[in-house]
Order: C-alpha cells, then structure tokens, then sequence
C-alpha cells in the first residue's frame, strides 16, 4: 500500500469518524437545548399573560366590594323599605354607578346593583340579577359567583361566540356581617378578555384557554381540535400541578403546554403550541448530518495530498521573507500559528527582523525626542497668561488693602510656579502633584470670584499615585471659567478622575453656556498654530506623543452640561518624555 493511501486511511480514522461523532452528539445536545430553550420561553410567556389576566379579573372582583365603601351606594343598599328619601337616594346611587372608578374599560361592559329589598340599578349593557343568581351568591357566602356559557363555536376571527362573563356577588354590612345589603352582578367582555391574551404572546401559533376546576372552558383562542391528542394533559388536576412548579411548561411529544393559576379565582390559564422550528431544525440537522460526513471525507482526501506540503511551505515563506531583509525591507515578520521547531525558527527570525528595524529607527525616535522638546515649548506657553492675570489681580488687592486675599493668592501662586518649573521640566508627575497644581489654581480663582462659582474635584485615592501627563487639567478648569461661565452669575466646575480598564479618565465639566461641540472638534482638527484654541490642541497633541493615537481629548454635552474629556494611559511607574519601547512589546493603539 502506497504512503499516500496510508496517509488517507490515517486521516480517515484519526479525523472523519471523531468529527462524525461528534457532529451526531452535538445535534442531540443542540436539539434538546433549543427543547429547553422554548421550554424557558413558553414559561416566561405564559406568566406575562397571565399577568395581564390578573389585572382583568382582579378590576371586576375589585368592582364586586367598592359599593361597600361608597356611602350613597352604600345608603342605597341599607335603605329601609318605604323610605321618604328613597328617590333621592336611588338617584344618587344611580350617578355613582354610571360614574363607578373603572367606567366601562378594563372589559367591564355592565354593572347592577340590586338592594336587599329588591331595588334594582344598573349600568352598561343590561343586566338581570336573577333568583338563580342570588340562591348561587348566597351559597358561596361573600366569594364571588361566576356564570358563563360553555365554549362550543368561535366567529370568523376566532373569538366565542359568547360576549360575556358574569360574576356576581353576595353585598352584607360591614357593620353588621349577619346582615344582607343585596347583590352585585357585573358583566365583563369575553372579546377584551380574548384580546389581552393574545395581543401579548412569542412569535408562535399558540391556543389559550381558560377552564374552571370542572374542565369547563371559559376561553378558547383556537379550535377545540388543537387538544384532540392532548385529553390527559389539559385536566385541571394537572394543569394544576403544571401551574405550581418551578417551570411551568411541560412538553408532551411535540406539543408544548403550559400554566398558570389566575389570581383570585378558580380558574387556570394554559397554552398548548406545537412549535414548527423543531421539525424544522431537526430536518435542517439530519442533512448537515449528511453534508458534513460528505465533507469530511474529502477533507480527509485533501489532506493526504496536501500533508506533504505542511512541511515545506514554512520553510519556502521563510526563505523568502529572509530575502526581504536582505533588500532592507525590516517590516517583514512572519505569522507564528504553530508550537513546533518550525515556530521557534519562524520566532528566532522575527526577534532578528525586529532588532534590525529598531537600529534602522533610531534617526526617527531621535526626531521624536526633538518634536517632544518643542512639546515642551509649547507647555512652556500656557503659563504666562495666567500668571499676568493672577499677578494684576494681586495688585488690585494689595492697592484694596485686602492682606488676606493677596497673602492666600500669593501662597497658592508659589504652589503652583513650584509645581510648573519643578526640575528637569517632567512631563509626567504623580496625578496627586496634578491635583495639588489644580488646587492652588482653584483657590486663586474663588478669592476672585467668591461663592460665584462652585468647584469640585471627585478622584479615588487609589488612583492618586498613578503617574499623569502634567498641566492637563488646569486649562480645562480655566477654559470652563472663561468661556462657559464667563457670561454667568453663578455656575459649577466639576472635576471627575476615574478608571476603566488600564485607562484613567478626565471629565471636566459645567453648567455654564453649553458649548459648541461642532466649533470644539474643528478647532482641534486645525494644523494651524492660531491663538483660538491653542490650549485645547496643546492638550490633544500631548496625549497623542505621549500615549499613541488611541487616546484622546474630547468635547460633548451631557444633559445640557459641557464635559471635556481625557483618556490617557493607566500608569503605576513613571515614564521618560523621550521613552522608547523594549523589543519584543506591542503598542495597544486601537481604543476609541
């Protein structure tokens, strides 16, 4: 037998049959997870229209008690027989059924109130409370009495035939529960009733229905036939029991039935779907069944031919690849998608190709360090315009006579030189030292403005020791001044510090004159070297030098507020102005 037909048998044992395998558990597995998946479905389903049935029972019982606590329905009930005021009080009773808290909405279509000696009011679709009525009330105590006709047809749009469900109930004196005040009869909508539970189910041709504890249907969405092979499962005894558990969905063969208890009542709410995506999945599986073995097995015959090449095509790309260093082209590297001796030559010639580069770069990282040097000139330019404002503001003061003020300004204005030219010009400091600068300039700012405007500054301590890119926040803080609350009487400066992930956030915002983000944004597209908006594309080209093009400053209004933000790099340890990346590492510049 020739190596290739060996190899063929190899492959054929080693991949085909495991793969087949697994393929036909995997469909039993997916089968049954989908199974349990319209399990959970038709569960959530039922409770949630369920929900909405409560509602619709829980309105009319609620309607049955309210003339117990209305006083003229309740004097109407109560008055003796040959009562002077008997009109009156009718016609009063009367007003406040036309007028009861739930009018004719919710399904309730008629309402009649009849009073312990035989006066009778109504209102809505005409009601008679009859002597059946009253023996039945009376013999269920103060619980409700419901009367309904049993389901035999449906109309063209699938709704009973029948329009209503009645239930009536025994009215006796609060003061006195021996005593009768009379009866209570209210007619509900079976048609709403049947809208409120369809007009809120899955994707799925489902049939409601409603029963009583002796298996009389009070609703029916679809035909009887749909329980034709269902008889055992839709007793109440069970559908009892289906309601009471943990999941109340339970499949019999192909059909999916589930429960619900409605409160207050005897009755119980099921469905019962025979959901077509099984027949369809299971169909759709049995011929990717048979797809994939056909697959496989060619598969295993494209591997017996091509085996042979696994060794050697590396081998040719590496070569190759080598003599792309050759002609000085240092970017080259090679994908390493292996764990074998060709990946540690493959991982050997790219810690080569990479070195090479580096030694290549070194004219471009000394230009970086000359663009970082003129970084600082331009820090350099923030500061003076402050320190002329805060020093005429000292002078005005000192000429007021106000010693107090000019020593705390003069203090904080040393604070803040000391931090500015501290040795050596950092770039990065400890986010602590940013907040103590950013602190110092707030001081400044409430002895010239007073309780005018409110400052807070919000930042874990946690991240206080992190290291930061300096003068980052003191220019927002003084663009939000002059700009957003420049035309204000009173307004808030919020500073919030926080993390996400490995990158420290800055928001910076107030309630002044909400900016103009469209302005914002082209301003700091702008290559000029204008004046407006010096200060914010100083901040974003900072960040950009410092942290990679990943991060960024960004204007946008919140709820009506302005909100500068900052993203920069999480650090715990400082970093050199003119920092150069060790071999080996990556630059994580895809954040947005």
């Amino acid at each position: 037998m020739s190596m290739r037909k060996q190899i063929m048998l190899f492959f054929i044992f080693l991949v085909a049959i495991p793969i087949i395998t697994i393929y036909s558990v995997a469909i039993n597995i997916f089968f049954e997870s989908t199974k349990k998946d319209l399990q959970a479905l038709f569960s959530s389903n039922i409770h949630g229209v369920g929900k909405n049935v409560d509602r619709f029972f829980a309105d009319a019982l609620d309607l049955t008690t309210y003339p117990l606590m209305e006083s003229n329905l309740k004097a109407f009930l109560g008055m003796p027989p040959d009562n002077v005021n008997d009109f009156k009080l009718t016609s009063n009773a009367n007003s406040i059924l036309l007028s009861m808290p739930y009018g004719f909405s919710n399904g309730i279509r008629g309402v009649s109130l009849l009073s312990n000696h035989q006066m009778l009011i109504n209102a809505g679709v005409s009601l008679k409370i009859t002597s059946a009525d009253i023996t039945a009330a009376r013999a269920r105590q103060s619980s409700p009495y419901w009367e309904y006709p049993d389901v035999s047809g449906l109309d063209d749009n699938g709704r009973s035939l029948y329009n209503h469900l009645f239930v009536t109930r025994l009215l006796k004196n609060p003061s006195d529960l021996s005593q009768e005040f009379g009866f209570i009869k209210i007619a509900v909508s079976r048609h709403q009733l049947s809208d409120i539970i369809t007009s809120d189910h899955v994707n799925h041709d489902i049939a409601y229905f409603i029963i009583d504890e002796e298996n009389k249907t009070l609703i029916a969405t679809s035909p009887a036939s749909t329980l034709a092979n269902l008889q055992e499962v839709t007793s109440y005894d069970y559908l009892m029991q289906l309601a009471s558990s943990p999941v109340s969905t339970q499949i019999n063969g192909q059909y999916f039935t589930s429960a619900y208890k409605i409160e207050r009542t005897p009755f119980i709410l099921y469905s019962v779907v025979k959901p077509n995506i099984l027949t369809i999945i299971k169909g759709t599986l049995v011929k990717g069944l048979s797809l994939t073995a056909v697959l496989v097995f060619l598969f295993s015959l494209i591997l017996s031919v091509t085996f042979s090449q696994i060794i050697t095509a590396p081998l040719v790309k590496l070569g190759k690849r080598m003599k792309s260093i050759s002609n000085e082209d240092f970017s080259v590297r090679i994908d390493v998608k292996r764990n074998d001796e060709i990946a540690v030559l493959a991982n050997n010639f790219n810690n080569m190709a990479q070195r090479l580069d580096f030694l290549y770069k070194e004219v471009y990282m000394g230009h970086l360090k000359l663009q970082q040097a003129q970084l600082s000139a331009l820090q350099a330019q923030i500061n003076p315009h402050f320190l002329y404002n805060t020093l005429d503001t000292i002078y005005w003061m000192s000429e007021m006579g106000d010693t107090k003020n000019v020593s705390a300004m003069v203090s904080n204005m040393s604070k803040m030189m000391r931090l500015t030219l501290s040795p050596g010009n950092r770039d990065m400091v400890q986010l602590s030292e940013e907040l103590e600068h950013l602190s110092s300039y707030i001081n400044i700012q409430r002895i010239r403005y007073g309780d005018q405007f409110v400052f807070d500054i919000e930042c874990a301590e946690d991240l206080k020791s992190c290291y930061v890119l300096r003068l980052l926040l003191q220019p927002l803080v003084e663009n939000a001044l002059i700009h957003g609350l420049k035309d204000s009487t009173s307004g808030m400066v919020k500073v919030r510090i926080y993390q996400i992930e490995d990158t420290l956030i800055y928001e910076v915002m107030n309630d002044g004159k909400p900016v103009d983000v469209a302005e914002i944004k082209r301003l700091l597209e702008e290559d000029g070297s204008g004046i407006r908006g010096f200060a914010l594309r100083n901040i974003k080209e900072r960040i950009s030098l410092k942290n990679g093009e990943g991060f960024h400053l960004d204007c946008y209004l919140r709820d009506g507020i302005s909100v500068f933000q900052i993203t920069q790099q999480l650090r715990n340890e400082e970093v050199g102005s003119g920092e150069i990346p060790q071999l080996g590492s990556s630059q994580k510049n895809d954040r947005s």
